[in-house]
């Protein structure tokens, strides 16, 4: 088996707003394979496209335009809009300056699109190559009202008012959070670990990023007698340099838009869209820990026993940070929430990997239901099921001997038994 490598490739003007992944899902989700170019120019196209909107302006998108749009390139858009004219506004800064976004930052540019889908393949959205959707997207979308998607097919204030397609909830946060830590653990876990040990009320970008190249070195390290190929090698070669131009600045005058920037902030303010970080200035870089980010680091102490975490603890540690009272599944409530996801996330054939549907029957069982059905739970459910009715759940299982996809073969409506009790 391939060793995983968790540590996300150079941010290289990634984008920061975790929101802009729900779209990269949707559009890939249309086309069983695209290349770079369409996706990329498909994708900046949408969030750029102008909307026609007039006074009056709410004072959220008149301090917006006033405090991020201050490039000379805005003059003539930020006069106009100030002086209280109609003004024609990209799609995402009509978005990005809805006050209930945590954040106001990470607007893309044109001139980037090869880069942004790049992020959608380090977190096992989309499929490097051919550039199709993974399952993962799917199950991204299935947590998705189709209201956000269409956000994107014009400005409506009504609309936007319930449905701004940046906002992260509950269950979409859920997921991408459990995608981030899947793929960068080895750098977020002894990051917020240093982050929330910090004197005073917060931090900023620079001291955060200035943490990076040490944990950087370290994860590499780690890899060095790892049976890895030439493309992992060199992937970890590129962040080795990346470490040592973070150095290289240290203690020079800070204006941003550097390797610093670069490598923190993918690192920092989605996780201010899943409420672990918070910032008491929405314009500017800077952050304080919340309650939830600390009971997020206590109860994952150690970026070796990820797979532990993932599987066993990552839906109690999210009721914990949500404040949720919980119970624990029972295996009827298990079972047809398993169902359920495996019929939304199947493909032609009929299957669907069990990790997938263990996330979405997850997800849906906490926010809807207040009961807690981890990872490791889903499969030995589905082991108990298909010994008890092989004709009805069938799976396959990868070189490993682990369970890899399963297959429902009839429909199930009702449970297969009204007093199955839970197990702990």
């Amino acid at each position: 088996m391939p060793t995983k490598i968790r540590i996300l490739s150079s941010a290289n003007k990634t984008m920061q707003r975790s929101g802009f992944l729900k779209l990269l899902a949707h559009q890939v989700s249309r086309n069983e394979t695209n290349n770079l170019q369409s996706l990329g120019k498909q994708f900046i196209a949408t969030v750029t496209k102008r909307a026609r909107v007039s006074p009056p302006y709410d004072e959220s998108l008149i301090e917006y335009v006033r405090v991020r749009l201050f490039d000379r390139v805005y003059a003539d858009l930020r006069k106009t809009v100030l002086g209280g004219q109609p003004a024609a506004l990209e799609l995402q800064d009509l978005y990005l300056s809805d006050p209930r976004l945590p954040s106001s930052t990470g607007k893309l540019a044109e001139n980037n699109w090869r880069f942004y889908p790049y992020l959608a393949t380090g977190l096992d959205l989309i499929k490097p190559g051919t550039w199709s959707a993974m399952t993962r997207s799917h199950t991204l979308l299935a947590v998705t009202p189709v209201e956000e998607l269409h956000a994107y097919d014009g400005y409506d204030r009504e609309a936007t008012s319930k449905f701004n397609p940046l906002f992260v909830t509950r269950e979409q946060s859920a997921l991408l959070l459990y995608c981030f830590l899947d793929n960068d653990a080895l750098v977020v876990q002894p990051l917020f670990e240093k982050l929330v040990s910090l004197p005073g009320d917060g931090f900023d970008e620079r001291t955060a990023g200035e943490l990076v190249p040490g944990i950087l070195r370290a994860a590499i390290t780690g890899y060095r007698n790892s049976p890895l190929n030439v493309e992992d090698r060199e992937r970890l070669a590129q962040l080795h340099k990346v470490a040592n131009n973070i150095e290289r600045r240290k203690g020079l005058p800070y204006t941003g838009g550097n390797a610093l920037s670069e490598a923190i902030r993918p690192r920092i303010e989605p996780y201010c869209d899943f409420g672990l970080f918070t910032k008491p200035d929405r314009h500017r870089f800077s952050y304080r820990v919340s309650l939830g980010m600390r009971k997020f680091v206590q109860a994952w102490s150690d970026a070796k026993d990820t797979d532990s975490f993932l599987e066993q603890y990552y839906f109690v540690t999210l009721a914990a940070i949500h404040g949720i009272e919980t119970r624990l599944a029972s295996d009827d409530e298990a079972r047809q929430a398993i169902a359920r996801a495996g019929e939304k996330l199947k493909s032609s054939l009929g299957y669907t990997p069990i990790r997938d549907c263990a996330l979405l029957a997850g997800i849906r069982l906490l926010f809807d239901s207040c009961s807690i059905l981890e990872v490791s739970r889903t499969e030995e459910v589905l082991k108990e099921w298909q010994k008890e009715a092989p004709d009805i759940v069938r799976f396959t299982i990868d070189r490993t001997g682990a369970l890899a996809y399963v297959k429902f073969l009839k429909p199930v409506s009702t449970p297969p038994s009204a007093t199955t009790p839970a197990k702990a």
